[in-house]
């Protein structure tokens, strides 16, 4: 099994990356030969809304796959106006894009309830498997999300899950789950197992930052630690924690730094040197 590599700049977008460093970020993204670029679904006010960027990148690049993590789907659209905005970012890409959707945590519901969210979610994901002619969707669509229930999500309705801020424990009990699904439903088809993994650079890990990251996981995750949902320890901690969920089944990885870094190209730079050819020179070894 190939192991792929992705890069996601986080929230860096919204306050410390403008339009005109983002480009040529983006050329060495695709020079060390990542495999895809992410972006978040909001990148504030600086950047254009999340498709809006996605047709940029179409343009800027040739090779990477690439998509929003995760596109607020539910409240976005209407319906068929989005399966229309997706099918557009097939063509242009050349069949590079790829629609991660999901309904948004509290501060990014475009609807009132998650419950709501969640069942207009599936309407969309069902109104997008065809065209009106009857003819399947072009574009491969991964779903985010951590619970049982999105598992299920996927193994019905979807082609990929990429969750984050999960434990490599987590997802394998999770992935058992979708295999289990998909078995029941009778769905005789592969489904893209990825993942975000979310580390602490080197160059800016220091105890204040560590602080703020405990005060975030203590909120969002009681009972977990920043050493079970971020790889902590540079770029040695980054190969260990992709090696873990290689063993879970993962085939995609998506390397995101925690907080804006000083040098970002440098950081794109050494995630390939140090981590991802590590990978690529030795597949069946563990780094």
């Amino acid at each position: 099994m190939s192991l792929h590599f992705g890069f996601c700049f986080g929230t860096a977008l919204r306050s410390h990356v403008t339009q005109d460093e983002l480009w040529p970020l983006l050329e060495t993204v695709e020079r060390c030969q990542y495999d895809s670029f992410w972006f978040y679904n909001d990148n504030g006010d600086a950047m254009p809304p999340a498709l809006e960027l996605a047709k940029e990148v179409a343009h800027r690049t040739s090779s990477l796959r690439f998509g929003p993590h995760a596109l607020v789907a539910p409240g976005l659209l209407e319906r068929t106006a989005l399966a229309r905005e997706l099918s557009r970012l097939h063509q242009i890409s050349g069949g590079r894009f790829v629609a991660q959707l999901g309904i948004g945590g509290a501060r990014e519901l475009l609807m009132d309830d998650q419950r709501g969210a969640a069942a207009e979610l599936e309407c969309i994901l069902r109104e997008i498997a065809t065209d009106p002619t009857g003819v399947p969707r072009p574009y491969p669509v991964w779903l985010g999300g951590n619970r049982d229930r999105t598992v299920k999500r996927v193994a019905a309705l979807a082609d990929g899950w990429v969750p984050a801020f999960i434990t490599p424990a987590e997802y394998r009990r999770r992935v058992g789950v979708l295999l289990g699904e998909l078995e029941r439903l009778g769905r005789r088809t592969s489904v893209t197992l990825a993942v975000q993994v979310v580390y602490l650079p080197s160059s800016i890990d220091t105890p204040r930052v560590r602080a703020e990251l405990d005060a975030e996981v203590a909120a969002h995750r009681p009972g977990a630690t920043i050493r079970d949902l971020y790889a902590i320890g540079g770029y040695q901690a980054v190969r260990a924690r992709v090696a873990e969920f290689v063993e879970t089944g993962v085939e995609h990885v998506i390397l995101v730094p925690a907080r804006p870094v000083p040098d970002w190209k440098a950081e794109i730079i050494g995630l390939k040197d140090e981590v991802i050819n590590r990978f690529r020179s030795a597949p069946a070894a563990r780094p």
